[in-house]
Formats: structure tokens, sequence, C-alpha cells
């Protein structure tokens, strides 16, 4: 498997929002590579603060593996990438990290963990990658390989945050945003505050409005563009639903503005947003301080409304990701253990799938073989890490016996 990866260590916000993939873009360019036999077996995750392509090429053998041949890999993938945003070659080259092999097995097992992750064992990358994957075994886009590969991170990813403290107490971009909107109301001596969050259904809108459901003094008014069968506004509880259409109606009486969405435009711009201003002005509804949390790769939010108020966005909270970091140390460590033997037991389903096929001619050539001529062929025919690890495994197997 080869991986392209352009992420938040090397890639400042404004290089991740233009390598950033709608829903839409994904589908798009999924149906491209499965029109395409070099690509036809490919993954995309696209989020915040990672886009990263998986491909299982065919006639991916072992001894295939030199420099030249993973060099022309990786050129195909980026050349795909930027080809699809209208992207220099060069950028994707410059701010993008290059994994293979065993190394691009590690990679997404510490992604899907979130030991990866900007803001270590956040909860919605496991979502994130799990959408990714099925988004692409749906469009025809997985074989074997990719579908054992994706399954056995999945798995690792749920028994690191089962069994280690990565995930306890989690913090993620939510839930750092909903910490900032309750800090903001103690700094400004705020007895009530009235939250919009544009986005609202999504996965980190959900997991923002949860954080502060229920927090006295909050009032939360949430927005999608997604509606019921009979056209009417999704119903969440703790939160009044408006259509996404109508957010400007009530934006400019709202003390928080939080949006999280994968839309590509702005989903409030300066202009939209002054009127709404100067009308809840005119209604004396206009809070007198505001803060705008924007959570979105690329930005959801035109950067010049920050003259009405405080804008962060999602660089932001690197700094306090490093902070939690610092403290989740020994449980990455564990972590790390875990990848390494789920990585171990992986790589000996992939081989033992690729051999299956030559064990029937295996067995008949053995008939011919008394046990001893195979034990000193085994011998001679490997190195001593090898004979020890067969030998190994052979005597255990023998203690057993059959189970």
């Amino acid at each position: 498997m080869y991986v392209i990866s352009v992420n938040y260590k090397k890639a400042p916000l404004e290089i991740r929002s233009r390598f950033a993939f709608s829903k839409a873009e994904q589908e798009a360019f999924l149906d491209r590579c499965r029109q395409w036999p070099k690509m036809a077996h490919s993954v995309i995750l696209s989020t915040c603060n990672r886009m990263e392509l998986y491909t299982q090429f065919p006639e991916e053998e072992e001894a295939k593996k030199d420099t030249d041949s993973a060099q022309n890999r990786w050129d195909i993938m980026e050349e795909a990438v930027c080809r699809a945003k209208g992207i220099p070659l060069e950028l994707c080259r410059k701010y993008g990290n290059r994994y293979c092999g065993e190394g691009a097995l590690v990679h997404l097992h510490r992604v899907a963990s979130g030991v990866d992750s900007m803001v270590m064992g956040e909860d919605e990358i496991l979502g994130q990658v799990k959408d990714a994957y099925y988004r692409s075994m749906e469009a025809g886009c997985t074989d074997f390989a990719l579908n054992t590969i994706f399954k056995s991170a999945i798995t690792c990813a749920k028994k690191i945050k089962t069994d280690t403290s990565l995930s306890k107490t989690s913090v993620s971009v939510a839930t750092l945003a909903a910490g900032r909107i309750h800090e903001f109301m103690r700094q400004n001596n705020l007895g009530s505050a009235r939250v919009m969050i544009i986005g609202m259904t999504g996965s980190t809108g959900s997991t923002v409005m949860k954080n502060i459901r229920g927090r006295r003094g909050i009032s939360i008014v949430g927005t999608s563009r997604r509606h019921n069968a009979d056209g009417q506004v999704i119903h969440v509880e703790g939160a009044s639903m408006v259509a996404y259409e109508r957010r400007y109606e009530v934006m400019g009486s709202c003390d928080v503005i939080v949006s999280a969405t994968g839309s590509p435009h702005y989903t409030v711009t300066y202009e939209a947003w002054k009127k709404a201003r100067e009308d809840a002005e005119s209604r004396r509804e206009a809070p007198q301080q505001v803060l705008w949390l924007d959570l979105s790769v690329p930005a959801d939010i035109d950067k010049n409304v920050a003259r009405y108020g405080t804008l962060y966005q999602m660089d932001y909270f690197s700094s306090l990701a490093r902070t939690n970091n610092e403290k989740k140390q020994q449980a990455r460590q564990s972590a790390e253990h875990m990848i390494e033997q789920q990585i171990d037991t992986l790589k000996k389903e992939l081989l033992f799938h690729r051999i299956l096929p030559a064990i029937p001619q295996m067995k008949e050539a053995a008939v011919s073989l008394r046990f001893e001529q195979i034990l000193y062929r085994v011998r001679d025919e490997t190195a001593y890490e090898e004979m020890r690890g067969f030998f190994t495994a052979l005597r255990k197997v023998l203690e057993e016996g059959e189970r």
C-alpha cells in the first residue's frame, strides 16, 4: 500500500484548504479511480487537518518495492490529486509526506487511533476513517488487501480507545471549541449566551452542541442543509433549528457563531453578516461582544467579520492541542506498542492470503519428502532469524497438537 498525506504537521491552514475534498469531490475522485486500473483500489480521507490518499496498486509484490517503483507510484497519486483539485504539483511535493509498505500500514493505524492527530486521542478521526473506507468500498474501489488493512486499523483503534487512557477525558477540536465558549462567557461575565452552530448535524457541530447543551444560560440555534422528506428542518433535541438559508435572520443576535461544515464556500460572508448585525442593532438585540469559531478547512467564515469580535480558526487550536498531547505521552507509548502488535498480525494475514493459492502444490510436493528432509532444507535455505522463527512456531504447534 502507498500513501500520500498533506496534513497539519507540514502544511499551514491555507495549503490544507486547497487540498480539502468535499464529499461530492471524494465521490467523483473515486469514480475516476475506479475507471483507471492503476488506481482502481484507493481510499481518500479528507478532514480539517489532513488529506490522505491510500492506494493498493495491482501486481503489488515485495520484490517490486524498489525505490524507482515507489517514486513512480507516488508520482501517479500526487498527479491524480493535484489534477482533481487544480493544484500545482509542486505544492503536494513541498507539503506532502509519503509512505509505502509497512510504513504505510503503521501510518494508517496511527491516524485511525488518534495517535497522529493534532489533538492526540481525539474521537472524531476514527469515524472519519470509517466513513472514508465505507465510501470507497461502496464505490467499488477496495480489494482484499485494502479491506483487510482498513478493518485492521479500525479494530486496533477501537482497542486502543478501550484499553488505554489515550481517549479518556477525550478532547478534540470540537471539545476545545466548547471550552472556548465557556471561557468567553466567563471573561465577559455573561449570564446567558445565544450560540449558533452552522452545520449542527455534522460530526464536529454535533459534538460542540453536546458539550455546551444543558449549561445554564446557553441557548443553541442550529442550522443544517439537511431536511426531512416533507421538506421540514430536521429537529435536534436541545436546540432550535432554522433552515440554513435563513441563518442571517438570527445570526446578528447571537453571542457566539460556530461554523463546522464541509462546504467549499463561505457559510458567513462579511457583507451579509454586516447587514445581519445592523438589523439586530435596530432591534436592540445585537450583543456587545461576538465570538467566532471556524472549525472547517477550507475556512467557513470570512475573516473580515473579526472587525465585530474575535475570530478563531483551526490553527488556533494547535497550541491547545500541544498541551493536551504532552499529558498523554504514556498512553501514547502503550498505543504505539499495540499498533506494532496489530501490524505484525496484519502482515501475517496478508502474507498468508498471498501464499494460499500455492498451498495445494506445496502439500503435493511435501508428500515426496521425509519430515527430516524438510527440516534440513529449511535450515539450508533460510537465514538464522527465519529458521529460528520457523522452528519456534513448529515446536509450539506440535506441542499443542490438534486444537
